[in-house]
Parts: C-alpha cells; structure tokens; sequence
C-alpha cells in the first residue's frame, strides 16, 4: 500500500515527455482512461471478499498499476517525443 502511494511522488522524475500537460499528448490520454478503469476496478476489489476470483483479479491489476507507472509512463513519453521530432 505504500509503494502505490510512493510511487506517485515520482512521476515527475519517471515522465520522460517534454510535453507536460497531458491535453495534448494523445496517446498519453488514451492510457490514461485504462489507468482510470484500472483505480476503479481496483477500489470495487477492495470492497469484495477475500476469495479465488477476486484475489487473481486484484493481483493482475495491481500489477497493471505499477506496470503502467514504472514501465509505459517513460515509455509513451520517450514514443511522444520520438513523434515530436520526426514532425519538425
């Protein structure tokens, strides 16, 4: 419980984009919405019993969760900027 909130104070060391609002990076703003979904179903496990569906979901999305900010954060922003470039 910890690392989740943790690893929220280092999104701004982990964003790799040059673009800091995420209005105008369109693919950043499609992972968003899963990240979104994912807090969502993710609080609806919480509140379920401890039993063999639930525990195989919440683990697949708590590993969505770190995933996401550890490994497609730099990665979206590092594509955005290779976009970025490519049109100038």
């Amino acid at each position: 419980m910890v690392a989740a909130i943790l690893i929220l104070l280092l999104l701004p060391v982990i964003n790799t984009s040059e673009i800091r609002s995420s209005k105008f990076r369109p693919i950043f703003g499609i992972a968003y919405w899963f990240l979104v979904a994912d807090f969502l179903l993710l609080g609806w496990i919480g509140q379920k019993p401890v039993e063999t569906p639930y525990i195989e979901l919440g683990m697949g999305l708590t590993f969505f969760y770190f995933t996401f900010l550890l490994v497609l954060v730099p990665l979206i922003g590092l594509i955005e900027k290779q976009l970025i470039r490519s049109e100038a």
